[in-house]
């Protein structure tokens, strides 16, 4: 699974990444990919509630306030998205 992790203080972009890993979607997978992916970006790891892994699934996305983190944060969100690869359509032929 690929996921793009972003930082966020308001609608400006602090500092991204391209995360890559063989993970499940399921919620000790999603939360080692958390973890893995805050270490990363050298922020604290937020607490993940099963939501967080149900928006994932269901929108390629999830976002983390900073009230879902223990420790402060000086950032406004984090976001996960999932970058799904778009597989090749096949011919198409317009009449």
């Amino acid at each position: 699974m690929k996921v793009w992790a972003k930082i966020m203080n308001g609608d400006k972009l602090v500092k991204d990444i391209i995360f890559e890993g063989e993970y499940l979607l399921k919620m000790s997978d999603y939360q080692s990919m958390l973890q893995e992916i805050a270490y990363r970006l050298d922020i604290a790891t937020p607490i993940s509630l099963e939501s967080h892994l149900k928006h994932f699934e269901k929108f390629n996305r999830t976002k983390y306030l900073p009230r879902d983190f223990v420790e402060d944060v000086d950032f406004t969100s984090f976001i996960l998205e999932r970058v799904l690869d778009e597989k090749k359509k096949p011919n198409q032929f317009y009449i």
